[in-house]
């Protein structure tokens, strides 16, 4: 949370440093990227399940926006459940650090648009965790757990769940007053033995740039730009080079790292053309 704190007001400054410094002769976009799943219920009939996926969303996304979009402060569910369990665990004060009036008011508003990272989406139940254990989790009080008939990815965590995008991108519109949007990350990975011919990707790439045009057409979502994540296979984080997400094969045993396109390269490009979906019917437009 310290940390957190430190980067929410970190990055206001240096919003504030562009707005009154450069932006006048650059004319550049300054904003921040908030990585985040979509939250279902795991039982939509469940008030508890509801009630843990608002949580799942509001510790997770809201936790970065609702300062920086909202009103300069960290959302209520966050400020209560912390100072609730801080103070039953015998702290005189929450473990969530609290902004002053004027970080208030230096934060709120630091965007130009909205930066998503986004990849899947997880069912989400109550979990209540003893009194004390002092970690996000147990503030958090949620579990998730993903539906077996998900198509899976070459990441344990990543399925394949195109309906939450649309959703994500809507719920971002509601709460932050529909901000434009520009979506920094999306896709999927493989692991294992290599295959050029990835359809599964094709697969992932389609229905979730679907998803977000339904949003755009649909619910009236400003999204204003997508990137697909990621151009080449790298390395991917504590997993290395196990997993690629990409549209090109890096191969990483060649000194020379050889780069070659997956099948999901030409389908994107032909997207990127037609500025929609290739009709296998008509040819490429």
């Amino acid at each position: 949370y310290v940390v957190g704190h430190n980067l929410i007001k970190a990055h206001a400054e240096v919003w504030h440093l562009y707005n009154e410094t450069y932006r006048a002769k650059q004319g550049g976009l300054i904003s921040i990227t908030i990585n985040s799943d979509w939250a279902e219920p795991r039982n939509p009939h469940s008030q508890e399940d509801i009630e843990a996926a608002r949580r799942f969303m509001q510790f997770l996304l809201g936790w970065f926006a609702h300062p920086i979009f909202k009103n300069g402060d960290y959302n209520e569910v966050m400020k209560r459940r912390i100072r609730e369990r801080s103070l039953a665990q015998g702290l005189n004060e929450s473990r969530l650090p609290e902004f002053t009036e004027s970080e208030k008011q230096r934060i709120k508003g630091t965007y130009d648009y909205f930066g998503l990272n986004h990849y899947t989406t997880v069912l989400t139940y109550n979990l209540n965790y003893p009194k004390s254990v002092k970690s996000y989790d147990s503030d958090r009080g949620v579990a998730t757990v993903t539906d077996r008939s998900w198509l899976g990815s070459g990441s344990l965590w990543l399925k394949v769940t195109p309906f939450g995008f649309r959703k994500i991108l809507r719920w971002i519109k509601e709460e932050y007053n529909n901000p434009p949007i520009y979506v920094t990350e999306n896709g999927v990975s493989e692991r294992g033995a290599f295959e050029f011919n990835d359809t599964w990707r094709m697969h992932y790439y389609r229905s979730y740039i679907n998803e977000a045009l339904k949003a755009v057409v649909l619910d009236g979502v400003d999204l204003r730009g997508y990137t697909a994540w990621t151009l080449m296979d790298n390395l991917e984080w504590a997993v290395g080079y196990e997993e690629k997400f990409g549209l090109y094969h890096v191969n990483f045993s060649d000194p020379a790292l050889p780069r070659r396109p997956k099948a999901s390269a030409k389908y994107y490009s032909q997207i990127i053309n037609c500025n929609g979906f290739p009709d296998p019917a008509t040819g490429p437009h």
